[in-house]
């Protein structure tokens, strides 16, 4: 279920800038479909880089400004559900932060299940999210892609 407005008050630390805070506050907002809360982090001038296979991902590549990043999360909200996603490693200092997290997506048509480890690099100021990068292990991804298309 994509909401569209939120009613998950945002944590204190991440609302100070907090990038530890910033960065999980956006990934819980993930894992519970909130996208409403996510694009609050966003900077009205967010510089958004992912990385990933395009036949799985259906906006990958680079997009400026909040409401193109915005666009990016609904192509991906149109296509799937977020099943889980758990972070392995956070690590933060001063206004940057990096993550590697494992994701399970389901199709929604069709109800395939994509599962993929995602490295994310965020710059965050004044608790907005200024810069993003993301990589996904794309042969990994393609692998398990293939394999499930594959099954009988």
């Amino acid at each position: 279920m994509l909401r569209l407005v939120t009613d998950t008050p945002i944590d204190d630390r991440a609302a100070a800038g907090d990038v530890r805070a910033v960065i999980a506050d956006m990934q819980d907002a993930y894992r519970k479909g909130d996208f409403a809360r996510i694009a609050a982090r966003f900077a009205d001038d967010i510089d958004w880089l992912f990385q990933a296979p395009s036949s799985i991902f259906p906006a990958v590549g680079r997009c400026r400004g909040r409401a193109a990043v915005r666009c990016t999360f609904a192509a991906l909200v149109v296509r799937y559900h977020v099943e889980s996603l758990v972070t392995d490693h956070v690590i933060a200092e001063g206004d940057r932060g990096a993550g590697v997290a494992d994701v399970v997506l389901v199709e929604r048509d069709g109800g395939r299940t994509i599962r993929c480890r995602i490295a994310s690099f965020f710059r965050v100021q004044n608790g907005l999210l200024t810069h993003y990068r993301g990589f996904t292990d794309s042969f990994d991804t393609r692998e398990r892609e293939s394999a499930t298309i594959l099954r009988f």
